[in-house]
């Protein structure tokens, strides 16, 4: 591009030369006299040279062109995939806290789409603007040099167009601003009703979904329409400055020749050069929009990238030798805010080889237990310990490791079912994924699928049923080979049969790891070493189940009701 701004500056001087040597037969000055044909006596000779020269040139500024604009693609590419790389990694690692204050679409789009608009900024940067920056500097001196009155005259129309693209610049940026961010509102919207559009079909709302996707939609064009208001002010602002700084040259110029204070090759050079000028600040105006967009993505970018994770190694982090498995809460406190406080002074241990059941009403804070101890979010108060480390001083990759983990609501990736187990461990193949849904006692209910363990799964594992879908997330904490097991409402999904297969895998399991299980079916929970009873985030009893029923207190009150509930034969609904 440097090479190309020397070309550039070069490619007028020939038809100099023609207009004042070939054309008006001016001898020949310097030591160009004895290089080049003499302008009288063989002026068609000189014709052909300046000829070919002018052809050369415009050969290798285009062979330059290409060079430059394939290079400048390449980095442009390079550049942002490194970009979507870093923010991607970045994104992955903030704490669940950003993850659910996000729309998953906003997310997309600050990964996908700001990154994209870097690649043509970086190829309009170098392709455009760079080689024209320094021509445009070689021009001016080379104008001050042949006139320095004239080329004063000639850049005084830089300070104009400079206050003009700063004023257009900086309105076209706020505009598109709101372009971007009404864009990535939108694309939440999108992916939150296409996510969930078996419950917009039930409850037959596509008409109110259509109305509230077009709403966004129209506060989105309505930016892009304002952008391409001031996009449209924007050229011919710039184009009239240029009109009639121009015109005031020209006739200043023509004066001058007349004058004999300028040949007429000498004003070519410099109404070539104002053009030259006038060329990249043209193209700046025809490209405003991108550059406007790119500095808007890099703001959007530098607003993910300045997130920083609200839980995170320690300093002083130190990755102990084994794992037991002894998880401790020592008064612990937790609140997802300060004006939401949802567990108050809980304090228990869970031991290896044992089982502790959290059981209460939905809300009392048994899931916000269950998320302290891999560090999904820290306490407010108090500490909870892992081997008698707190946890907070432990590396977090490697508290994870020792957790093994089953949400209530499990999630698949879009694989074979062996591969959505294997992704428990690191290298784990289809053998091991095998012996572990064995394990569990859930092996035959994939053997009976059409493809076995090589049945893929569709996207979240929608293609499975929900008592499948837990299977498989039972089977993956199986195979971690965690010493602590957390189980989330394990049973939730599951029918009688295949629920009493589990509770077995899960017995043998606690014999050797310490296991921590929430759940609303109190049959699941009944052989639990202790049962912790949860009410308002605070635990109000404690205990075995014999206990804990001998002590006719709140969880009798659950036991009782939940028996009931299964025991009392089926409603008929009359229908009046």
């Amino acid at each position: 591009m440097t090479a190309r701004a020397g070309t550039l500056l070069a490619l007028p001087w020939p038809l100099k030369y023609i207009i004042d040597n070939v054309i008006m037969q001016n001898p020949l000055a310097g030591p160009l006299s004895g290089i080049l044909p003499d302008p009288v006596s063989q002026r068609m000779e000189l014709l052909n040279i300046l000829g070919l020269l002018t052809l050369s040139l415009g050969l290798l500024d285009a062979l330059l062109v290409y060079l430059g604009s394939r290079s400048f693609l390449d980095a442009g590419q390079r550049i942002v995939f490194a970009i979507r790389f870093d923010l991607f990694s970045h994104v992955q690692r903030l704490s669940l806290a950003f993850h659910q204050r996000q729309r998953k679409g906003e997310v997309m789009v600050r990964l996908s789409g700001d990154t994209r608009q870097l690649q043509d900024f970086i190829a309009a940067i170098g392709i455009d603007l760079l080689p024209h920056t320094l021509t445009i500097i070689g021009m001016a001196v080379v104008m001050l040099v042949i006139d320095w009155r004239y080329a004063l005259i000639a850049l005084s129309v830089t300070p104009i167009l400079f206050v003009i693209v700063r004023y257009y610049a900086g309105r076209l940026r706020g505009s598109l601003g709101q372009v971007r961010n009404h864009e990535g509102t939108l694309s939440g919207v999108t992916q939150e009703i296409l996510g969930n559009v078996h419950v917009v079909q039930a409850f037959a709302r596509a008409a109110h979904e259509d109305a509230r996707f077009g709403q966004f939609a129209d506060a989105s064009l309505q930016a892009s329409l304002q952008a391409n208001e001031v996009q449209a002010q924007f050229a011919p602002a710039m184009n009239l400055a240029i009109a009639v700084a121009t015109g005031a040259i020209a006739w200043y110029g023509a004066v001058a020749v007349i004058g004999g204070h300028l040949t007429a090759g000498e004003l070519l050079i410099f109404l070539a050069y104002l053009r030259g000028i006038a060329t990249p600040v043209r193209q700046l105006a025809k490209s405003g929009r991108i550059f406007g967009r790119a500095m808007v993505a890099l703001d959007r970018i530098a607003e993910y990238r300045a997130e920083i994770p609200s839980i995170a190694d320690a300093p002083h982090a130190i990755t102990p030798a084994t794992c037991q498995g002894e998880v401790g809460f020592e008064a612990v406190d937790f609140g997802y805010s300060a004006a939401n406080q949802v567990l108050h002074n809980i304090s228990f241990t869970l031991a290896p080889g044992r089982t502790v059941a959290l059981v209460g009403a939905t809300g009392s804070g048994k899931t916000s237990i269950s998320n302290l101890i891999p560090r999904f979010y820290d306490p407010t108060r108090g500490r909870i310990t892992l081997d008698g480390h707190d946890v907070r001083d432990l590396p977090l990759e490697w508290l994870r490791r020792q957790i093994g983990l089953v949400l209530q609501e499990p999630v698949l990736f879009q694989a074979t079912i062996w591969e959505n187990i294997a992704y428990a461990r690191a290298g784990a193949g289809r053998a091991e994924a095998m012996a572990a849904a064995k394990a569990v006692g859930v092996d035959d209910i994939f053997a009976a699928l059409p493809d076995g363990f090589d049945t893929m799964v569709s996207e979240r594992g929608q293609s499975l049923s929900g008592g499948q879908r837990q299977c498989v997330a039972v089977a993956r904490a199986m195979l971690c080979d965690a010493p602590v097991v957390i189980l989330d409402e394990p049973s939730s999904s599951l029918d009688a049969g295949t629920e009493q297969r589990l509770m077995l895998a899960l017995e043998t399991l606690g014999r050797q790891r310490a296991a921590l299980i929430i759940a609303h079916r109190l049959s699941t929970v009944m052989q639990a070493d202790l049962i912790l009873v949860l009410a308002h985030g605070r635990i109000v009893e404690r205990g075995t189940h014999a206990n804990l029923l001998a002590l006719n207190g709140t969880y009798a009150t659950l036991w009782h009701a939940h028996h009931e509930h299964h025991d009392a034969p089926p409603r008929l609904l009359r229908i009046k």
